[in-house]
């Protein structure tokens, strides 16, 4: 089983981390990644290979200044924040240079033979905290609801691997009722580390779920808790 970020923040990898499944990077772990954009770049993945999808993720942006509650205000000067006012891409964590295009190059190769394998992968959004701290460029909000492009992500990856699942961890307001996406929600949260910890002991949950024969068995899913 792969557990794979797939947006909206770093949330969603530090929930992963906390567990026994984190293995390899991916490119979404430490980005800014709306689900339109997420979908955009598995789009153009999959059906013109990952340096175009490089392209596409190390292109366009311009600077910001982080100004606190998950906002940024585009400036003139060089920053550690490259955001892609277009496409809300955001890269805090990495400068966008040749290193690191290769390396996101190896990542893009992996999530792109991971989808082709055929092996169990649960592909995991969350939202951002509350809706007082969500992701805004120049005033500009990114962290919509992701359950439009989490269901055309569904339809893109099924014809090439029917043994996904989608996860969405969201507020509570936007949890919807459909036989596609498991929605776990949550109130109001104040501390940034909250998601991560509900991201951790669902996914812990879930592996034990798979260990006790509660959730149908995957090929290539074997072991324990410990040896994942």
């Amino acid at each position: 089983m792969k557990v794979i970020p797939i947006g909206l923040h770093y949330a969603v990898l530090e929930g992963i981390q906390k567990t026994n499944l984190y293995k390899y990077s991916y490119p979404f772990d430490w980005a800014w990644t709306p689900s339109k954009t997420t979908y955009n770049i598995l789009h153009i993945l999959i059906n013109d290979g990952a340096e175009k999808a490089v392209e596409y993720m190390t292109s366009g942006h311009t600077y910001y200044k982080y100004v606190g509650n998950e906002q940024y205000i585009s400036v003139n000067n060089v920053t550690k924040n490259q955001m892609n006012k277009i496409t809300g891409l955001g890269n805090t964590h990495f400068t966008i240079n040749n290193e690191y295009k290769n390396a996101l190059l190896i990542m893009l190769e992996r999530l792109l033979r991971d989808i082709q394998s055929n092996e169990y992968i649960m592909l995991v959004y969350a939202d951002t905290i509350n809706s007082q701290l969500n992701y805004y460029l120049d005033d500009i909000e990114y962290g919509i609801d992701a359950t439009e492009y989490l269901l055309k992500i569904y339809e893109l990856i099924y014809p090439i691997n029917n043994n996904i699942k989608i996860v969405y961890f969201c507020w509570n307001e936007r949890k919807r009722e459909n036989n596609i996406i498991e929605y776990i929600s949550y109130d109001f949260k104040n501390n940034k580390n909250d998601v991560s910890e509900i991201i951790k002991k669902y996914l812990i949950n879930e592996v034990l779920r798979m260990l006790r024969g509660q959730a149908p068995a995957k090929e290539g899913f074997k072991g324990n808790l410990g040896s994942l």
